[in-house]
């Protein structure tokens, strides 16, 4: 499996999960609701929908161009029905990637003597399993599917995020993501890009601008009648994602409405409404708030715009997302340095009273704090410190101020918010699937309940919320891939195996050569005692004669 298709979800025990639902009982014989399950079991949903709600039908080899290709973010793929039970669940997956359409055109394009290319090199089977979810109605919009009472448990600090990790949920998700959020998900951020591009003409228009004109003598010039136009423009494009809060506040009421996400929401369509209404009023142009509130309201949309590229893995990150994370673990710490900076502002700023007109910098406690600031920018002027009526306090404090802030607390600072993020990123695809929960759900509150659009949706394509749910998945342990780990370890072993064999050869040649040597000095040996004993037996002899 290449990298682009390898499991985006960063959770420890994702196999583990799998492999529970593989040893795995079905929950009982007869299918069970969301409403039901939490009804009758109200202290083991989560326990339930983790151990009982998923079971594995089958085990089969497919083609693996029909099934690497399209595998989600989180490696399986969904399939709706009607039926919990699918009586030949093979045949019917074969089916439904298109694998009998496949081997007829291949077999054609056999007889016809042409060589078939799908484009994936060779040819090469791996082994997927089938499993069911057995909750009816698990994708059903709302509060009657199985995404809305998680979130609202997740939100409500119930249970944690990992709970969007288990593959009954994951099943879900995918399913209604590959179905139609992402298409919906894609119309909205061109609807909000409409409604970007629009107010950057705006303010770009808006810059060179007589606000002394009326509306009626600012429309006679083509660039006021293309500013009032890019104003009106980016009104209309906000009004549906009015309507898209409207519909997630009534279903989920204001405190569960309440997060930075829907606060940074508010804020844009009360900035945008007052830029409307300002500007096309010709209200208090010449007070300079119109240009504040343009201003903000330039950030602000940069920053909602990821609320859509949060959930498309080339496009994952999201800065309020890991701002709102890092500032819980942080959230202290700044506050502390909050008040060490406000003490030291407050004994600088008493310390130069009598001095206010040489040193403006301090001549206020607001601009005193503004001086620290550029202190922690390294902008330090010490020797305005020492011209003063008491230098050596003077100095004493700025010096303490930049050692204590700038080389202690800053330092720290950083290590905590490092660490801090590498906490936060270390779930990073898990974060995602949560992400894609709740843009899920908002998009269903939106569509089949609230609207005249979704009435019709649900009713046109009831496909959408099938009753049973089908997953394929690919165990990546068992993909033929690269062993990135070891592939130059085992080059290392071959390599020192060939050296063991190498200095195992030269070591027996050493023997060799010592015992043939040894062999030779034996030899003389047994020459020299033979010599010996005949020199012996001849001097015996002429002893007796």
């Amino acid at each position: 499996m290449g990298d682009n298709q390898h499991p985006l979800l960063s959770h420890a025990a994702e196999d583990d999960l799998w492999d529970e639902v593989e040893g795995g009982s079905p929950l009982s014989e007869r299918p069970i609701t969301v409403k039901e399950l939490v009804s009758s079991r109200p202290s083991e949903v989560i326990r339930t929908i983790q151990r009982k709600t998923v079971r594995k039908v089958a085990e089969f080899l497919v083609e693996d161009h029909l099934v690497l290709g399209r595998l989600g973010d989180d490696s399986i793929l969904t399939m709706g029905s009607d039926r919990t039970r699918l009586p030949d669940p093979e045949h019917a997956w074969l089916d439904f990637l298109g694998a009998h359409a496949h081997r007829r055109k291949a077999a054609a394009q056999r007889r016809g003597g042409r060589r078939t290319n799908d484009g994936s090199g060779w040819d090469a089977k791996i082994p997927v399993l089938a499993y069911t979810l057995s909750v009816e109605n698990a994708a059903a919009p709302d509060k009657d599917g199985i995404l809305q009472p998680l979130l609202r448990r997740w939100q409500a600090n119930g249970c944690g995020m990992d709970v969007f990790a288990l593959p009954a949920v994951q099943a879900v998700i995918d399913w209604k993501w590959e179905t139609y959020c992402q298409t919906i998900l894609i119309g909205e951020w061109l609807l909000f890009m409409l409604w970007l591009v629009s107010f950057a003409a705006f303010t770009i228009l808006f810059q060179d601008e007589d606000t002394s004109h009326s509306l009626a003598e600012l429309v006679k010039t083509g660039r006021g009648r293309a500013t009032v136009a890019t104003n009106i423009l980016s009104l209309v494009a906000m009004t549906p994602f009015l309507g898209i809060e409207a519909a997630t506040l009534t279903s989920y009421g204001f405190w569960g409405w309440l997060n930075a996400w829907n606060i940074l929401d508010v804020a844009t369509y009360a900035i945008q409404v007052y830029i409307g209404v300002v500007h096309l009023g010709r209200l208090e142009l010449k007070a300079g708030w119109l240009s504040i509130a343009a201003a903000v309201q330039c950030i602000l949309l940069l920053f909602r715009l990821q609320y859509f590229s949060r959930v498309f893995k080339s496009t994952r990150f999201s800065f309020v997302d890991d701002i709102k994370e890092v500032l819980h673990d942080v959230k202290f710490y700044l506050i502390f340095i909050l008040l060490v900076c406000c003490g030291w502002g407050l004994a600088l700023h008493i310390l130069f009273r009598e001095e206010q007109k040489a040193h403006k910098e301090f001549s206020t406690y607001p601009r005193t704090l503004l001086t620290m600031v550029s202190w922690l920018d390294g902008d330090v002027d010490l020797d305005k410190l020492t011209e003063s009526m008491n230098p050596v306090a003077a100095s004493l404090l700025g010096v303490g101020f930049i050692f204590v802030m700038g080389v202690i607390l800053m330092n720290m600072l950083i290590g905590i918010l490092t660490a801090s993020l590498e906490k936060v990123t270390s779930n990073e695809g898990l974060r995602m699937l949560c992400s894609k929960a709740e843009i899920i759900d908002e998009i269903d509150t939106m569509l089949p309940r609230y609207s005249f659009v979704g009435g019709f949706i649900e009713k046109k394509f009831p496909q959408f919320y099938p009753r049973y749910l089908h997953i394929l998945r690919v165990d990546p342990d068992k993909i033929d891939k690269v062993e990135k780990a070891t592939v130059w370890g085992a080059r290392q072993d071959d390599v020192e195996e060939s050296d063991e064999e190498n200095s195992s050869d030269k070591g027996s040649d050493n023997v060799g050569k010592q015992v043939a040597a040894l062999q030779k000095e034996v030899a003389e040996l047994k020459d020299l005692i033979k010599s010996l004993k005949t020199d012996l037996q001849s001097g015996g002899k002429l002893a007796s004669s």
